[in-house]
């Protein structure tokens, strides 16, 4: 077997495992969830599945990074289009409140990675992954706000810094808070924020 096809057989493996976690953390929650339920489901042996994972934390943390990688690639794309910094964070606000919020598996497995998160500490790799994922979303956002600044569609008075950091901080930020939200009050809330940032002297 050459090292790609090593390579991609592992992967496969590895995302066998993933779904079938996620279908036990979502039927049995977290807590109750084994890494027996989960290789039954994936159909391995207890055995076989600790050659990919140390433990269920593990298998969690791998598919919260999952998302914030999906997260990412959503923002950047949002982020490269061309129209208004103010736009772009309605775009943003439109894709989690659609396709992502409708996730109702990931959100589920989210709401309680967040409190066992602490769990988690030996996972270094996961950690740094999730590190960078965060710090990514943050600064893009915080290039969207600055955008919106620049081409005058967001007050020059707003601090972008500190906006970016309440769409998103990693733990408790109002964009990843639509999973969980009511649609009509986060609409609400949203439309608030931008009314408030929104440039009207410049009749954007």
């Amino acid at each position: 077997m050459t090292e790609l096809r090593k390579q991609q057989e592992i992967a496969f493996r590895r995302n066998l495992i993933i779904d079938a976690a996620k279908a036990i953390f979502f039927d049995k929650g977290f807590e109750h969830s084994t890494m027996e339920d989960i290789a039954r489901e994936a159909g391995y042996s207890k055995g076989s599945l600790y050659s990919y994972f140390s433990s269920k934390n593990e298998i969690c943390f791998t598919i919260v990074n999952d998302y914030f990688s999906k997260i990412v690639d959503l923002i950047q794309d949002i982020a490269d289009e061309g129209i208004t910094g103010l736009g772009k964070l309605i775009k943003i606000k439109d894709a989690f409140a659609g396709d992502y919020a409708q996730n109702s598996q990931f959100c589920n497995i989210y709401e309680t990675f967040k409190y066992h998160r602490n769990q988690c500490e030996d996972i270094e790799e996961e950690i740094k992954k999730n590190e960078s994922y965060n710090a990514r979303i943050k600064q893009l956002i915080f290039g969207i706000v600055n955008s919106g600044i620049e081409d005058k569609s967001i007050k020059n008075t707003v601090n972008a810094e500190k906006l970016s950091q309440a769409f998103w901080n990693g733990k408790n930020c109002f964009i990843a808070e639509t999973m969980f939200s009511d649609t009509n009050a986060y609409d609400y809330l949203f439309d608030l924020i931008i009314d408030s940032i929104k440039n009207t002297v410049e009749g954007v």
